[in-house]
């Protein structure tokens, strides 16, 4: 019998909340011109505008706590969830202009994936198989090549 792992609404916000935090920490340290608007939305997570009125640039963001050193080689894809279409559907009819990239934490949020908006909504969606997926349940399949992967790292003694 495969066992599924269960929702955990503690787990989910204590992830949320640091994914957040620590991207927050590193757009005010790489775009120091910049004002960040973490608050809570049913869309985006962060949503980030330049103090010279450019686009605004929308983030989603998300740990993926198996992933612990080097990303494996073996793991020639990201999954998004396919119930970020949603998310997805509100940035083409309504953001279009603004930048929309879902990042992909590491563990210790030392490194991420950054994936496109655009290159999320061209990928191919289908079920994942694995033991914590529930049959069924739906994502956009990224291969990794569609994605670039960034140091996270910075000094946090000076954001």
């Amino acid at each position: 019998m495969i066992m599924k792992k269960p929702f955990n609404k503690t787990t989910y916000d204590i992830a949320d909340t640091t994914a957040k935090k620590h991207m927050i920490g590193w757009l005010e340290h790489t775009q120091p011109h910049c004002t960040v608007n973490s608050q809570e939305t049913t869309y985006f997570d962060l949503t980030v505008k330049t103090d010279d009125g450019g686009d605004a640039q929308l983030y989603e963001v998300e740990i993926k706590y198996a992933w612990k050193d080097e990303w494996p080689e073996t793991w020639d894809e990201l999954r998004i969830p396919y119930r970020k279409k949603r998310l997805l559907d509100r940035w083409k009819d309504k953001h279009r202009k603004c930048l929309l990239t879902f990042i992909v934490f590491n563990h210790d949020c030392s490194k991420a994936w950054h994936i496109d908006g655009d290159t999320v909504l061209e990928s191919e969606v289908k079920e994942a198989s694995n033991r914590y997926v529930k049959k069924g349940e739906l994502f956009f399949h990224i291969p990794v090549k569609q994605a670039y992967q960034v140091d996270m790292t910075y000094d946090k003694g000076n954001s």
